[in-house]
């Protein structure tokens, strides 16, 4: 059985990347719904009704959007910085092993 794990600093921070561009994707969203608005005139006389509708959706859809959008950024924030502190652990690590007389360059 292993005691302890191995976290590789890159993976985490090509993980991060991938966080980061759903939210973009999500941000999209936001903004294309902004879009939608409460024009009359925007869907004729006949289907005039739509955008009453529709709006009142949007607004909900828009703070869900943003809230999941505001989560993703904070874990790829949250990603980055333990990907920081791991690259940093392995530098340290590295050092005092090299100072011990460990081998290595």
């Amino acid at each position: 059985m292993v005691d302890g794990f191995q976290a590789d600093a890159t993976q985490i921070r090509r993980h991060a990347t991938q966080v980061d561009a759903v939210r973009a994707r999500f941000a999209a969203v936001r903004s294309a719904g902004a879009h939608i608005t409460q024009d009359d005139a925007a869907y004729g006389m006949l289907c005039s009704w739509i955008p009453g509708i529709l709006e009142g959706r949007r607004v909900r859809h828009d703070t869900l959007l943003a809230y999941v959008e505001e989560n993703l950024a904070l874990a790829a924030d949250a990603l980055e910085q333990s990907a920081e502190a791991y690259g940093q652990t392995d530098d340290a690590a590295a050092r005092t092993i090299r100072q011990a007389g460990g081998g290595g360059a």
